[in-house]
């Protein structure tokens, strides 16, 4: 009975580590205020997609009570920044982006697939 439970908890634990599907890139080049070179090309995007856009927000979060003087015990905090659409592919690694009117976007910025 133990040797046919195991190849299940192994399936399982294999299928946890891989439940992060979200298409993910980084603006490479702001082209403008509305504009952007996205690290998302042919295959991961297409013409029409929507995205959205996020900056992670870290802040100093070291939190004190160790005898090491502080432990990192608190993550950075994804923050959404807004939404956009792709209107061109540029080749196997990039693709144009406009962004909502209003989006404060910059270089590193991570941008998700909806």
């Amino acid at each position: 009975m133990k040797k046919s439970v195991l190849p299940l908890i192994a399936l399982f634990l294999f299928s946890a580590c891989a439940t992060h599907s979200t298409m993910r890139g980084g603006v490479a080049m702001k082209v403008s205020d509305r504009e952007a070179h996205v690290c998302l090309g042919e295959g991961e995007v297409k013409e029409g997609d929507k995205v959205e856009a996020f900056y992670n927000d870290c802040q100093d979060r070291i939190v004190g009570g160790s005898k090491d003087g502080g432990a990192y015990g608190v993550p950075c905090v994804k923050k959404k920044l807004g939404k956009g659409i792709v209107v061109k592919t540029l080749n196997e690694h990039y693709s144009v982006v406009e962004f909502d009117e209003g989006v404060k976007f910059s270089e590193g910025t991570f941008v998700e697939k909806k």
